[in-house]
């Protein structure tokens, strides 16, 4: 019913957003960039890969898998790597490095984990795609309704937990203000470890339906991340809520675009595809730095309710001259 590649749009798009949200959520409750963001996706493309070729099993049930093994993967990171460094005096620089120290040690581990199935299981696990393992209603591949689904419940979710729980006022605090938060009691070093464990298993998730449409290889984690940072800086690194946005800008521009291209000056195109988020993040660093989030923020929504109310006004009084 769908193009495929407006289908294949609207999947990577879902996917991105789920990544971005947690790039940036990291980011905000700890101050630290997780640049092993990447390496949680690849282990949930391989909890995919494990559970469809090893154990035969529908691959939606990587999901259930995924969310808490990549949850405690990222929540380790943070409290054996960042924690421990910030206890020492660690700065902004090392911690970022020691992230990227972190992504290496997972891309190495998902490497030797591909070489160990084919070794021992016979099973091919450098280039996988499974698209004949998904199944398809009214025309539509079951991945694009899943991570639709996915996305919204998901977004839903995060918005509740922020403005309806102690837990989500909490977190707000230690993004505002993690010191002033301390002073008022709340343990702002949990609040970042249980923010870490969600945002891993979002890319856990993430990264469990990325072999139901696209190819996979053991790089593929490392691949996305430059998206993933480019949509996060792209919606604004200070609102989850750009995050959001930015990841279906960045999503829809990338494959959209790169298909537009492809077909007005050939197949070439698609081996440049990765520059487009990375033209999109420099343009938005240098016109709005702080992203759309900052765009959204500076619109005085008073004067526009002022605006409309003045041209309701008129209008009525357009509407009464007419029938007098």
């Amino acid at each position: 019913m769908l193009p495929t590649y407006v289908s294949g749009a609207i999947i990577y798009s879902n996917l991105l957003m789920l990544l971005s949200i947690g790039f940036t959520f990291a980011y905000l409750t700890a101050k630290v960039p997780n640049f092993a963001h990447g390496g949680n996706a690849a282990i949930g493309i391989y909890v995919t890969f494990t559970l469809v070729r090893i154990m035969e099993l529908d691959p939606y049930w990587a999901i259930l898998f995924a969310f808490p093994i990549c949850g405690l993967t990222s929540a380790l990171i943070y409290k054996g790597v960042i924690q421990a460094l910030k206890r020492r005096g660690a700065g902004l620089i090392s911690l970022s490095i020691a992230t990227i120290a972190a992504q290496m040690m997972i891309f190495a581990s998902v490497n030797i984990y591909a070489d160990y199935m084919r070794g021992q299981a016979g099973a091919y696990a450098r280039v996988f795609l499974f698209r004949n393992e998904d199944f398809e209603w009214l025309g539509l591949p079951g991945v694009l309704l899943v991570s639709t689904l996915l996305a919204v419940s998901i977004i839903t979710v995060l918005h509740l937990m922020l403005t309806k729980t102690k837990f989500g006022i909490a977190t707000r605090a230690t993004v505002e203000n993690a010191d002033l938060a301390g002073t008022l009691g709340i343990d702002t070093e949990l609040i970042s470890l249980v923010s870490w464990f969600i945002t891993g298993g979002l890319a856990g998730v993430a990264g469990t339906l990325l072999p139901l449409w696209f190819q996979s290889t053991p790089y593929t984690g490392s691949l996305i991340l430059m998206s993933v940072f480019s949509a996060s800086v792209v919606g604004g690194m200070s609102s989850i809520y750009g995050a959001m946005v930015g990841g279906y800008v960045i999503g829809l521009t990338e494959v959209l675009g790169t298909s537009f291209l492809s077909d007005q000056l050939g197949s070439w195109v698609l081996s440049y595809r990765p520059l487009i988020p990375l033209i999109a993040m420099f343009i938005i660093l240098v016109r709005v730095p702080e992203g759309l989030a900052g765009i959204a923020g500076k619109i005085d929504l008073s004067r526009i309710r002022e605006s409309a109310s003045s041209l309701s006004t008129f209008a009525r009084r357009r509407r009464g001259d007419r029938d007098a």
